[in-house]
């Protein structure tokens, strides 16, 4: 008896092993694998606050040297740019008229010198003769009278002298103030009045100034911290910051500006290695307090959600612990953070963008230069290599991607 046969093609495939259905993703029970997470702990440090300026460096001493003679100028006694000291030699202007007139000024004094002891002699001649009658009253108020014309005269002389004396003590022209010359205005040989054409410009560079403005709004903060206290200033030039110099706020305006809403402050600088300049621009920062102990960690450690500023926490068993914070100030690369957290604690800098509550980390040390450590996820720089990415996005999927999550 022939069995009837069956097509192959007609045999349920489900009847076939191996041919059910895959079970979907997260089905299978393993856990998902741990997220590579750059972290650091809570330290303390003194952070100071401070309020952020631009300002511009100044002269404390700044002298335009202007003759104060009237001659042509015969000797040039520096080059310019030179360090001078108060006093040192700058210009000559021809002392030889002024030597002639402190000459004959003396020559006029000894004349009238000797025209008054004539005269006081002839004085003291008509008085005892006029005890005999033998002189009239009236020679002897004139002769008293050329007495006193004679004593005015020298009193005049040597005014004379003196002034002669300045005059050509100023050919001399000398350095007012110690300071770094500018270009020199004025050559030898030409010819210059009384407080006319600058012949110098002369500018003390130590210490120096840095003028600066703050904000009216920030005025009674500072106020309240300068009250018996010497405020810190530190300046750095845009060109390299890294290069800091320190010095004292010295001086606060008596009004605030009614157009820019802002008052006046001055900083004194020391400056000897002369590495500020007259008119440089710098940043400054305006130490306001130091807050002592403080809590810190790197600022992109603190991110902000729906509920306000949080970080994660690592728990000595690798899980994530999200928490709420109370953020501070900033200071450089690290924020303070005031409450929420306790020193000593392991938080997260990097990598928390893929991160909840409870997930297991496996966390490497951040290192604030980033040279050394690998990012997270992959130990490549997604930021640079894939311009679709960033720290606070994730890759772009494909059209591919899309069309296979669609189905």
């Amino acid at each position: 008896m022939l069995r009837p046969r069956f097509p192959l093609f007609l045999i349920p495939l489900a009847l076939l092993p191996g041919c059910g259905e895959r079970p979907p993703p997260g089905a299978t029970g393993q856990a998902p694998p741990p997220k590579n997470v750059l972290v650091t702990q809570v330290s303390t440090q003194d952070v100071p606050i401070q309020l952020h300026e631009f300002g511009r460096i100044t002269s404390p001493e700044s002298v335009d040297v202007k003759p104060q003679v009237s001659g042509r100028i015969t000797e040039v006694h520096f080059k310019d740019g030179q360090e001078v000291k108060k006093g040192d030699p700058l210009f000559v202007i021809d002392p030889r008229p002024f030597q002639a007139d402190l000459e004959q000024s003396q020559g006029q004094l000894e004349a009238d010198q000797g025209q008054l002891q004539l005269a006081q002699r002839n004085l003291q001649r008509d008085e005892q003769i006029g005890k005999q009658r033998f002189v009239s009253e009236q020679q002897i108020d004139q002769d008293r009278t050329q007495v006193q014309n004679f004593q005015g005269a020298i009193t005049k002389d040597q005014a004379a002298i003196e002034l002669a004396r300045l005059n050509l003590e100023y050919s001399q022209v000398r350095a007012p103030v110690d300071g770094r010359t500018g270009r020199r205005l004025v050559d030898m040989g030409n010819y210059v009045a009384t407080g006319g054409a600058t012949l110098v410009n002369i500018q003390r560079q130590d210490p120096v100034y840095v003028d600066f403005n703050i904000s009216e709004n920030d005025l009674a903060r500072l106020r309240e911290n300068l009250a018996g206290h010497t405020l810190r200033v530190d300046v750095d030039s845009p060109a390299k910051p890294e290069v800091t110099k320190s010095g004292s706020l010295s001086f606060l305006d008596n009004a605030v500006s009614t157009q820019a809403g802002t008052v006046l402050l001055r900083a004194t600088i020391p400056n000897e290695d002369r590495y500020l300049w007259p008119g440089q621009y710098v940043n400054v920062a305006l130490t306001l307090q130091v807050l002592r102990s403080a809590l810190v960690v790197p600022s992109q450690t603190v991110q902000l959600g729906g509920k306000g500023p949080f970080l994660f926490v690592i728990k000595p068993d690798h899980t994530a612990e999200q928490r709420l914070v109370t953020q501070g100030p900033h200071f450089g690369d690290a924020t303070v953070v005031s409450k929420g957290v306790q020193a000593g604690e392991t938080v997260v800098v990097e990598g928390q963008l893929a991160l909840a509550n409870g997930m297991k980390v496996n966390p490497a040390p951040y290192k604030a230069n980033g040279s050394e450590t690998p990012p997270p996820d992959g130990g490549h720089d997604v930021t640079e290599n894939n311009p679709g990415t960033g720290p606070d996005q994730r890759p772009k999927p494909t059209p591919a991607q899309e069309v296979k999550s669609a189905l």
